[in-house]
This record gives C-alpha cells, structure tokens and sequence, in this order.
C-alpha cells in the first residue's frame, strides 16, 4: 500500500490508544478523602457508582501506592486527548487522499475497541457473536475460533487476523 507510513502511524496511536485505557482501567476511580473517626484520621477511597457516593478504606500500607496510581489519571487522560486529536488529523487527511486508506482506518479503530475490552468482557463478546453467527447459519471457520480464543485469551490483537478476513472476502484492499 502506498500509505504504509500513515497507516503504521495510525496503528500505532491506537495500540497506545489501547494500552492507556487498558491501564486506564486498572486504576481505581475517585479520589482520596480523610475522614476522622474517634481522634484518629484514616484515608478512604471516595467514588460516586450510579449517583450515589461510596467509601472504601486505604490500609496504611496500600496508600503510597492508591496516591501514585490516582496520580497517573489525569497525565494519562491528557495524552489520551492528544492522540485522539492526532487521529482525527489523520483520517481526514486519509478521507482527502485515499477512501481505501480511510476505510482501513475505520476498520483499525473497530479493532483497536475490540482489543480495548477487558479481559473479563471477551468471553461475553464471543458468545454474543457465536450466538448471531448461529442465528444466521453460518459458523465461524476453525482458524477464526482458534484466533478468536487467543484474543479473548489477550494472546493476539484483534487487528491482526480481522483485517486478513477483510481482505480475503474483498470488503478491504490488499495493505
């Protein structure tokens, strides 16, 4: 392909991209909070779930390291915001030069939020999409299930067999 540089560009934003929201995810949501309780001050973890706030305590050896790890949320975020704005500079320069690199960036972003579920998420997504290709009669070949295990497994990216179909059956062209 004649725009491999923009496309390893784009590949590797969003496998930044993903990486940042995977650890993104490790990080616990809200902020510290000191709270006196008979004399004496303990360190909570304060987070709202569904509009209600919620507590949690930090034992005193747990808390240099909840303090470093909050710590990383808004730097992380922030590079988010930059690689977000990178990728919509992008595209459209792909959607102005190539509709066929435009729509291999498409399909790298549906990858690249496939790669971003959670472990925990991948099974279910697996079964959703048995489930529909049962419905419809046409179950997934051998080597799409095996590929597809080691993705839920987080042993292979999404990307790196997804985009092989896409050009097998002609939907993308040959990169």
């Amino acid at each position: 392909m004649k725009y491999r540089e923009l496309l390893d560009e784009y590949k590797g934003l969003l496998d930044r991209d993903v990486a940042l929201r995977i650890e993104l995810h490790q990080i616990p949501k809200g902020y510290l909070v000191t709270k006196k309780i008979s004399g004496k001050e303990y360190l909570y973890l304060q987070y709202s779930v569904q509009g209600k706030k919620k507590s949690e305590y930090v034992r005193d050896e747990d808390v240099d390291r909840m303090k470093a790890a909050l710590a990383r949320r808004d730097p992380m975020k922030k590079e988010m915001d930059a690689i977000r704005r990178e990728q919509v500079r992008l595209e459209s320069a792909a959607k102005i030069l190539d509709i066929n690199l435009y729509r291999a960036f498409f399909f790298l972003k549906q990858c690249s939020e496939m790669d971003a579920l959670p472990k925990e998420k991948r099974h279910d997504a697996l079964s959703f999409a048995r489930a529909m290709t049962a419905l419809e009669g046409l179950p997934a070949k051998e080597e799409t299930e095996q590929n597809l295990l080691l993705w839920v497994n987080g042993e292979k990216q999404f990307a790196d067999f997804y985009m092989n179909a896409l050009q097998a059956y002609h939907v993308l062209e040959v990169m």
